[in-house]
Formats: C-alpha cells, sequence, structure tokens
C-alpha cells in the first residue's frame, strides 16, 4: 500500500528547482543511523561519506503519548534515492528570511514546520540557517497583509475570498493555493454543564443572531439547566469566526450574534468557558484536544445520531463542522527566495509528521493529489532574469 510519505515525494520531486541548491560541503559528523537523537534535533540532516542521515520520530512512538512506553523517542534515519537528495537541498538554504502570517488555527501547525526546517537549515549551514517567522492576525489580516506584499506566505483557515484575490490582483501579488491539513471547530462547554451532545438546530438557535436570542440554556432545550449563556468566540479577522458562520448552520459570519466575548486569541475563549458554568465557545480541534483537561468538548448531531470530534470524523466528514487549512505562497517570494521555495517543499514533503506532532488531521488522499498539483504548478512557474 503505497504510504502517505511515498505520494508526497512524487509530488515534491518535481519541485527541487524552487527548493534552493546543494550545500558543497558538510560538517564533519559522527552520528550514524540508528543512533539516538534528540527532539531538539528533529528533522537536522548530515553527510555521512556519500550518504545523509536525518534525525526523525520513531515509528509508533508520539510527542503526545500518555502511555509511557510509546512516549516520543528519535533516531538516526538514512535518507536515500531522490527523497536524500530532495532532503537535502531544502535543508541547504541559508542566511534568509520567511515571514508567515494568518490564521490563528494554522499558525500551530507552520510553527512546527518551521522549527524542523530551521533546525534542517541549522544543520547543515550553522548560524545561517533560516529564519522563519510566523505571525497571527487572523486569515482576514493575514490575507490583507499578505496582499500589500508584506509577507511571503499567508496561513488561512479557509480558501481566499475572490474580493481577497482581486485585491491580491490589483497589487500584482500571484499565489499558489496548498492545501496543507484539515481541522475541525469544536464546540466546548465548562466542565461541570451536564449536556454532552446539540443537535445542530441547537447549534443554530444558540449562536444565531435573533430579537429573541436564548440567554439562558434551558431556553434552548427545556431539559437542560437555567445556567446564564456566556458565549465565547473568535475574534472577526480569524477565518475560524468565518468558518463557524457557515459550519455552525447560521448562514454566514454576518448572521451570527454580537453579544459574544470575541478574541483572536483562542486562550480567552479557553479561560472564559473554564471561568464560568454557563460558558460556551469554540475553536479548532487541535485546542480542544490540547485543552480537554480545562474544558469539555460536546459532540455534534447533524442527523444521524452524536458524532464526536476526532481525527477519523473530521477526516471521514462525519463530523459537522470540519474544513481544510491552506497555505498561500506569494509566487515572486518563491522565485526571488530559495528559502521560501525550500520551505515550502519541506513542509509539504513532511505534511503528514508535522500535523502529526501539530495535533491536526492529515489531508486525505483526494488532498494530497492536490497538494501535489499545486507543488508542480510552482515549479513550473517561469523563472526570472537575473
Amino acid at each position: 500500500m503505497t504510504t502517505i510519505r511515498q505520494k508526497l515525494a512524487r509530488g515534491v520531486v518535481a519541485t527541487a528547482v524552487v527548493a534552493g541548491t546543494l550545500a558543497v560541503g558538510a560538517p564533519v559528523f559522527a552520528a550514524k543511523a540508528g543512533d539516538k537523537c534528540e527532539l531538539k534535533q528533529v528533522y537536522s540532516i548530515a553527510k555521512v561519506g556519500t550518504s545523509y542521515i536525518r534525525c526523525e520520530i520513531v515509528p509508533g512512538t508520539s510527542l503526545h503519548a500518555s502511555d509511557p512506553k510509546k512516549k516520543a523517542q528519535f533516531k538516526w534515519k538514512s535518507l536515500t534515492g531522490k527523497t536524500a537528495d530532495l532532503q537535502w537541498q531544502m535543508a541547504s538554504a541559508k542566511g534568509a528570511n520567511i515571514r508567515i502570517d494568518g490564521s490563528s488555527t494554522v499558525a500551530p501547525l507552520a510553527t512546527v514546520a518551521a522549527k524542523y526546517f530551521e533546525s534542517a537549515t541549522k544543520s547543515i549551514s550553522g548560524k545561517k540557517g533560516v529564519k522563519v517567522a510566523v505571525g497571527i492576525s487572523g486569515t482576514g489580516g493575514g490575507f490583507e497583509k499578505f496582499c500589500r506584499g508584506e509577507t511571503d506566505i499567508s496561513n488561512a483557515s479557509r480558501a481566499i475570498k475572490s474580493s481577497e484575490a482581486a485585491i491580491c490582483q490589483k497589487n500584482g501579488i500571484s499565489f499558489t493555493e496548498i492545501p496543507i491539513a484539515n481541522d475541525g471547530l469544536a464546540l466546548v462547554v465548562n466542565k461541570n454543564n451536564p449536556v454532552s451532545c446539540m443537535t445542530m438546530a441547537e447549534v443554530k438557535k444558540m449562536w444565531a443572531a435573533s430579537s429573541s436570542a436564548p440567554t439562558k440554556w434551558s431556553d434552548i432545550n427545556s431539559s437542560w439547566p437555567s445556567t446564564p449563556l456566556k458565549l465565547f468566540g473568535a475574534g472577526t479577522d480569524s477565518g475560524t469566526f468565518d468558518a463557524f458562520g457557515d459550519l455552525s448552520t447560521v448562514g454566514g459570519k454576518d448572521k451570527l450574534r454580537k453579544d459574544v466575548s470575541t478574541s483572536e486569541d483562542d486562550n480567552v475563549t479557553v479561560r472564559g468557558v473554564n471561568g464560568d458554568t454557563g460558558g460556551v465557545g469554540y475553536f479548532g480541534l487541535s485546542y480542544a484536544i490540547e485543552n480537554a483537561d480545562k474544558v469539555k468538548t460536546l459532540k455534534l448531531d447533524k442527523g444521524a445520531g452524536c458524532v464526536e470530534p476526532t481525527v477519523a470524523t473530521v477526516q471521514g466528514g462525519t463530523y459537522p463542522m470540519s474544513r481544510p487549512l491552506f497555505i498561500y505562497p506569494k509566487n515572486d517570494s518563491l522565485l526571488s527566495n530559495p528559502a521560501v521555495g525550500a520551505f515550502v517543499n519541506f513542509f509539504a514533503s513532511n505534511v503528514k509528521q508535522i500535523s502529526e506532532d501539530a495535533v491536526f488531521v492529515p489531508l486525505t488522499d483526494s488532498q494530497i493529489k492536490a497538494m501535489s498539483g499545486a507543488l508542480l504548478r510552482i515549479a513550473a512557474l517561469p523563472k526570472k532574469k537575473p
């Protein structure tokens, strides 16, 4: 059976043209394949003789394992053939800066990718490794910066809008859309709330703007407690806000009720829901998993029974509030700054492990095909004359 990594490799090999050039030499290195390495060395790469090795997590272990026997372990692994050449090329990027901004949901994913990429480049180039700055302005705010030419890559928890693309086009900013992972929007409540599942009709009733909008939990369902509602949500510049307006079946962000405590920082929602018995909020599945000790995640029912938000239900599309995540590299940056192309290729070729480490849902087979197609389009971009 073809693995996700093998499928990625086929699409990524063709994009080596934007991944930088081979380093001439390599530092003296004593480790060999099979030796242990550490988390801080993950994705560091070295040339040993005529072959390459890279520090990787041991299959079957996890950064998030609660079982001590499955706690993350790391070893140097041999890289072979075209995969080895490509990874070495990407790690050879040096002395450059990459500016990323946008979705707060995608930020943790991009940050993990940035950390691993910086580790790889520093392992070859020393202090001249690539610096990757990841900002959080929300999807909408990120696209504003991107279309003004202020960033190299925009993170997005939704596809770019036609109005945003028009601004980019007006400013001469061309880009490539790349699906990078999946996420589910989790509805969370206070740990002491007895409610465990909501129908999508109840979700709509709770969040839709209305002169008779519920103020107590019992206003939504008479069997629920009469505890006052306290709603928390994403800031209006966030793609999460846009997505929730659609995925909640309210009918769009403009129809969401306004008496909600909003913030671009999901930590604010966690603290609010955790500190109020009637609190309810929403954010990405990865953040819900990370904060399971502070808030309770609700199951959702769109007509076929209550479905818990999990990796399987989000990837399979059975969970009602799920969505794809994207990165948008600027084509000019890909061509003028080899490090940007190297980072995009590194991200794509290692996306499965990066997604797992950042607690996101990996791409489906059809999404991998779309990502590979996007990378091939990048490789075909007309080269700039010096």
